[in-house]
């Protein structure tokens, strides 16, 4: 009789990268903690953000949120590992199958844990499919990464950010907590939208004649078939696939195989398998839920009685997550898919368009904000399409040469500001001036940065900008308190530090005054007042249909808005005394040295009591389009 251990030996392969992706984690999670200027990525290297990415490029030429060719290329290289060897990410790389597969062994330990089989095993298997599908849809739909309202890895790490909801991750948490404690692989197997995903291409025939057909249809007969109705077909086929057939067809070709006539059915590799495949009694484990982990191989007590295709490619597996790794990062840095490519020009005219490219736009960012620049560029003329790249925050603008040029477009792109920093005392009546050309100054990032850094010196009070190149600002500071080598020292300053929310952050800068002979000026605090204000003027409730008879005006001195942080609250003010559909327009101005607010009212239907009452509101309330009403704290104090 052969004596067995009863201590499974260790598959050293696979748990050494399982354990190098948790240190990485927490090193991403305690880095933060050191370096304050870090921000970690957890989505850096998702495969399944990717494939949604790449989803909706296919639909709308956009990807979503910050996703980047990285993620995209990391999503294909778990394809090929699928179609070539298996579920290869679920089984080395995944943090929630290694976790759920750590918490289903102490739920054995106390053998409380146990394995469904049978009907209710197939029928929940239906819960995966349904979540990808919603998953994808509602991605796809809104070019926002919709797992990021429930996917328990992502709310983790990310200390349930703003993009969670709270309600969905705590379920999803609980499924993957509780759920893995009594039920073996309780995620992986039945609410895992990527373990959906993974099984599609474990049937990739079926998958690709189902592709095949709905592009012929679309393509080749020009029938109109919405996207929504291949999602749906792919996941109900490979649900149907899944839970009646539970393997799949010729891929992956490597499969674990047995030497039936040697083996002596000590059962194991049964035990070993994280997925309960039943290992012993098969000669070649073609099951769906085969990871190709080698946990079965590692437990065998005879030698070459399991084997990867009848070899000893234990090896193999492990080697291919690390090539397929590599070769992501490799392609993804020398290639990469714009996150938005829209044309609005015609065909003939993009056929002789040239193309200008600006790097350095640090406010291009995410989906949404490639979205604003591109409406941005819509209403410049000559200019015939967009495509924005998020992780190197660059841009390729497509335009007609014979009706706009790149220092146009430059010029379009650039927002000039006219910024007060802080009020002068009063015991200031004259301010220095000083004009000067900045280099390396693109966009609102930019100004941000400069505006923080000037405004962090108690001697400078306000800067403006106008289009040059290199960008023109003017200065206006305390001449007695600080000379232009200060000044110049201040904008060319490495890095600039900030707080948002008690976090303290430095971001580098490289700008570069422009080498001339700078000169000061003077101009008195009140024409400073002036130059410095931003009029605002908006009308609306059908404004223009009424005569000047009709109307009146309520005026009103509102000091504040000379700040930006006020200021930039004035769309809101507006949108609340719009509410009154008495008021038909809302102006700011200055007079004299005094910012004044004047709301245009109809006299028949409404008056200054009204008004008054509105403006005093505790809170502002604000429509969006779509209906959508917000209430916020009314930031202005009237008299």
């Amino acid at each position: 009789m052969i004596k067995l251990s009863k201590r499974t030996p260790f598959n050293y392969f696979r748990i050494s990268i399982q354990w190098l992706i948790l240190i990485l984690l927490i090193y991403l999670l305690v880095r933060p903690f050191f370096d304050k200027n870090y921000t970690a990525d957890f989505e850096a290297y998702c495969p399944f953000g990717g494939m949604q990415a790449l989803s909706g490029y296919f639909v709308s030429n956009s990807l979503a949120c910050s996703m980047t060719t990285l993620q995209i290329a990391m999503g294909l290289a778990l394809i090929v590992g699928i179609l070539l060897l298996g579920k290869l990410f679920c089984s080395y790389v995944c943090p929630i199958g290694t976790f759920t597969e750590w918490i289903g062994k102490m739920g054995r330990r106390l053998r409380i844990n146990f394995t469904l089989t049978g009907y209710t095993d197939r029928a929940l298997r239906i819960l995966k499919y349904a979540l990808l599908f919603f998953t994808f849809y509602f991605t796809v739909s809104s070019s926002e990464l919709f797992c990021r309202k429930f996917d328990p890895y992502y709310a983790t790490f990310s200390g349930f950010s703003a993009d969670v909801v709270i309600l969905y991750a705590a379920i999803a948490l609980f499924f993957v907590i509780a759920g893995s404690f009594f039920i073996r692989q309780f995620w992986c197997k039945y609410l895992c939208p990527l373990g959906a995903v993974t099984n599609i291409f474990v049937n990739f025939i079926a998958f690709a004649i189902i592709t095949a057909i709905y592009l012929l249809l679309i393509l080749v007969f020009k029938i109109t078939i919405s996207w929504v109705w291949y999602l749906a077909t792919v996941c109900f086929c490979g649900f149907l696939l899944e839970s009646l057939r539970m393997k799949g067809w010729i891929f992956p070709p490597m499969k674990i195989t047995r030497d039936d006539e040697t083996c002596t059915h000590c059962r194991r590799c049964d035990k070993a398998c994280p997925m309960a495949i039943a290992v012993s009694q098969t000669t070649k484990v073609n099951h769906m839920d085969c990871h190709l982990c080698g946990d079965c191989i590692t437990a065998c007590p005879e030698k070459n009685r399991l084997t990867i295709n009848h070899h000893r490619w234990q090896w193999l597996p492990p080697m291919a997550v690390i090539i397929l790794i590599a070769f992501a990062i490799i392609i993804s840095s020398s290639h990469e898919v714009p996150t938005i490519s829209l044309r609005w020009g015609t065909p003939a005219q993009l056929g002789k368009a040239a193309i200008y490219q600006q790097s350095g736009l640090k406010n291009i960012k995410c989906f949404g904000s490639s979205t604003s620049f591109a409406e941005q560029m819509k209403d410049v003329k000559g200019v015939l399409g967009v495509e924005t790249f998020v992780k190197h925050h660059s841009v390729k603008i497509f335009f007609d040469p014979l009706q706009t040029n790149a220092t146009e477009i430059k010029k379009a792109i650039f927002t000039p500001v006219a910024t007060i920093l802080k009020e002068p005392g009063q015991n200031i009546r004259q301010l220095s001036v000083v004009e000067l050309r900045i280099n390396n100054f693109f966009d609102a990032n930019d100004e941000f940065f400069l505006n923080t850094r000037l405004s962090q010196n108690q001697a400078i009070f306000g800067i403006e900008t106008e289009f040059g190149e290199p960008v023109l600002a003017r200065i206006y500071f305390n001449s007695s308190a600080i000379g232009l080598p200060g000044i110049q020292k201040l904008i060319e300053a490495p890095e600039v530090t900030y707080t948002i929310e008690n976090t303290s952050i430095t971001e580098k800068t490289n700008f570069r005054i422009a080498k001339e002979n700078l000169t000061t000026s003077t101009l008195p605090v009140d024409e400073f007042y002036k130059r410095m204000f931003t009029p605002f003027d908006e009308s609306f409730n059908n404004y223009d249909s009424y005569s000047s008879g009709n109307l009146a005006v309520y005026g009103i001195t509102l000091p504040e808005i000379i700040y930006p942080d006020k200021a930039r609250w004035l769309p809101y003010l507006e949108s609340h005394l719009s509410n009154d559909e008495g008021i038909v327009r809302f102006q700011t101005l200055m007079e004299g040295n005094v910012a004044m607010a004047k709301i245009y009212f109809v006299k028949a239907k409404t008056n200054e009591n009204n008004i008054r009452k509105a403006l005093n509101a505790p809170k502002l309330t604000v429509f969006y389009q779509g209906g959508e009403t917000k209430q916020y704290d009314n930031p202005y104090h009237f008299n």
